[in-house]
């Protein structure tokens, strides 16, 4: 039988081409010390001192980044940073990664770019739900309600991150269609793998999709991840693949590159410069992950569950104002 879990993505080679790119927000590491592509296909800290821009320049940056925004948000930066880059705006180099953050935060502060543009998926706010009166409640429920849509789909789908912060550029599509959005920072932990194995429905396959670095690290934690996963459910059906980032993409979409670790236990037999997920346009990374999704789409069942969802809410709303 073939290993299901290392087949190749046909999900994400059947995305469209899209111009543009993406950005995740981490204002607060603006000053930090990213590492970050250089000037060439393998960077490393520039030794050449180099004159401040003027006012002139930076106005200029300005454009490019809100130009790069405009079609592409929610971002992070770093993503920000990459589209920039590709413009030909700044360097490819850690003091280019740090300029465009000090711009970015800047012109929000400005009130010329909009905070939602930036996303940052790697700090949230936890509260429980509460309302002031039983008829706020029933609003809010009948506002959100939605019936689970895979219930009655042929399949169930599942989508993990390596990284929190493309949380915030993806989440919109995943919310969409009901998809449940996982992050596994690095390689999963036992307890996180035995939660997601006890989570797999019984009478139908699953197909867990995965974004991450190509790097040794990040295609080998996948890995180490659908070992665990499969060794906690022997009896489910379950596929393990990688949507982003390919060796197909690098070379197709001409990715920056930056040099891949050698000192990583795991980089023996890696072949080529490492790539981070970022690199990807936002609305590419978008598309990648609803062509993936809409596939498995039944759209008969699925026009089915949309009627009686909005008949459950049509429901719940005459509830209000005769719940006391």
């Amino acid at each position: 039988m073939p290993d299901k879990r290392n087949r190749p993505s046909s999900a994400a080679k059947a995305v469209p081409k899209i111009t543009g790119d993406a950005i995740t927000d981490e204002s607060t590491a603006v000053a930090g010390s990213a590492v970050v592509p250089s000037d060439s296909a393998v960077y490393r800290p520039s030794t050449v001192k180099r004159s401040r821009r003027t006012n002139r320049q930076l106005s200029e940056l300005d454009d490019v980044i809100l130009e790069v925004l405009l079609d592409e948000h929610p971002a992070t930066l770093r993503g920000t940073f990459y589209r920039v880059m590709s413009a030909g705006a700044v360097q490819k180099s850690e003091a280019g990664y740090r300029m465009v953050g000090r711009q970015v935060l800047k012109l929000r502060r400005a009130g010329v770019l909009p905070y939602s543009w930036i996303t940052d998926g790697t700090r949230y706010i936890l509260k429980p739900n509460s309302w002031t009166e039983l008829d706020d409640m029933l609003e809010d429920a009948a506002a959100s309600y939605r019936r689970m849509l895979w219930r009655d789909q042929a399949i169930n789908v599942q989508l993990f991150t390596e990284k929190d912060a493309i949380t915030g550029v993806i989440s919109g599509v995943t919310a969409e269609w009901d998809v449940p959005l996982g992050v596994l920072r690095g390689y999963s932990s036992e307890s996180f793998a035995w939660s997601v194995a006890e989570s797999l429905p019984a009478s139908k396959p699953t197909i867990m999709y995965q974004l991450s670095d190509h790097d040794p690290s990040g295609v080998d934690a996948w890995r180490n991840f659908a070992d665990k996963v499969a060794a906690f459910a022997p009896d489910a059906d379950v596929t393990f693949e990688r949507l982003a980032v390919l060796p197909e993409q690098i070379e197709q979409w001409n990715l920056p590159t930056r040099p891949t670790k050698r000192t990583d236990t795991r980089a023996a037999g890696f072949v080529g410069g490492s790539v981070e997920v970022d690199a990807i346009a936002p609305n590419m990374l978008r598309a990648i992950v609803r062509n993936a999704i809409e596939q498995h789409i039944d759209a008969d069942e699925l026009a089915l569950t949309r009627s009686v969802e909005a008949s459950e809410r049509d429901t719940l709303t005459r509830m209000i104002g005769g719940a006391r």
